[in-house]
């Protein structure tokens, strides 16, 4: 008899801590509040996006971190977003700082205040640094919970695949499974083609 084994190696676990939310509160623009064409949904995602701005009230957040603190699609968030732009509640814009992705987006306290009187609390290089560092954790940490999931799969996977080596008995079913295993069959459809009982 034949035995062969495939064994995975145990998945180092790493330790990965995220950041704690220190966001208390937001500053959002009373004209935004009292405007009638701005829903109470609108002023939910002003609010997300209000606690993710700077004194100047600048804020690069993305539609997908809003959404999640919002427990809603991303695509939600942009149909709120553009209502509050055609509002004048915000102001996007594309490509504002070089090699990020996504809208810059600034909210209108006083629509008086220019861009050109905000440059102290404009985003600098540093900042955005800072954020992409950030993100990279995040997803990072998201990346994490995906390999958990498929590890625990592998490990179904590899007990299939020992109980099937452990069933065949003559060298050329050996070869014949590692041909159809390298194929993509699974384990099951390998006993069937070669006729193994468990």
């Amino acid at each position: 008899m034949i035995e062969s084994k495939y064994i995975l190696p145990e998945r180092i676990k790493l330790k990965t801590v995220k950041n704690k939310d220190l966001r208390k509160f937001c500053v959002m623009p009373l004209k935004a509040v009292l405007n009638k064409n701005i829903t109470g949904e609108n002023l939910r995602v002003l609010a997300v996006l209000a606690s993710y701005a700077n004194k100047g009230g600048y804020s690069f957040v993305s539609l997908k971190t809003i959404a999640n603190d919002l427990k809603c699609s991303a695509m939600n968030i942009h149909k709120h977003l553009k209502r509050l732009e055609n509002a004048g509640a915000i102001i996007s814009y594309k490509n504002y700082f070089p090699g990020l992705k996504g809208n810059t987006r600034r909210i209108i306290y006083d629509e008086k205040i220019k861009d050109e009187d905000l440059k102290e609390h404009q985003y600098t290089n540093a900042d955005i640094s800072e954020v992409l560092k950030h993100n990279k954790i995040i997803n990072a940490l998201n990346i994490e919970d995906k390999l958990d999931k498929d590890y625990k799969s592998a490990i179904s996977d590899e007990d299939d695949i020992a109980s099937l080596f452990n069933t065949i008995t003559k060298e050329n079913q050996l070869i014949e499974a590692e041909r159809l295993l390298a194929q993509g069959l699974t384990p099951g459809e390998i006993r069937i083609r070669l006729s193994l009982t468990t």
